[in-house]
């Protein structure tokens, strides 16, 4: 399966679209929230599955975090600010042990980050509209029916 993973998009469409090319051929977009007003957009344009979660610009304490699971991976949803993430991993990770999560992929920081504490990845695509890094940035992670994966980098 072909996964792409956004986040903190902030209403600015032509850069999420822009990241959706970037991409390339995706079967699911994961939102990992700041705006997911624009997951609405990305459900009437694209034709992919959509999977999201609220971040702390989006009005709501619903829906701020879920686990999915994709070829046998346990993966944990979040935005990252419940846990501090601009402080270090320490919370999430700790959340991950909690869940059994295989992966967590989180936003909130606008940097792109992949990290691996002992068995755990974590994935941060960055923004597409307001990074604080180099440039805007998006994740592909692409597993395969034995739940191995390879994760792409994509900067714009």
């Amino acid at each position: 399966m072909k996964v792409g993973i956004v986040s903190d998009t902030h209403k600015n469409l032509a850069m999420l679209d822009k990241a959706i090319k970037n991409l390339g051929e995706i079967e699911l977009l994961i939102h990992l929230g700041d705006c997911i007003e624009d997951v609405k957009n990305i459900k009437d344009k694209y034709a992919f599955d959509v999977v999201y979660v609220a971040g702390n610009n989006d009005n709501t304490l619903e829906n701020t975090e879920k686990i999915i699971k994709i070829s046998g991976k346990k993966i944990l949803l979040t935005h990252g600010h419940k846990y501090n993430v601009y402080f270090g991993l320490e919370r999430l990770y700790f959340r991950a042990l909690e869940k059994e999560a295989d992966l967590v992929l989180y936003g909130h920081t606008h940097v792109q980050n992949i990290e691996w504490i002992n068995n755990i990845l974590f994935i941060n695509p960055g923004s597409t509209s307001l990074p604080r890094d180099k440039a805007a940035g998006c994740i592909k992670i692409v597993f395969d029916e034995k739940g191995d994966f390879e994760v792409f980098t994509y900067r714009f």
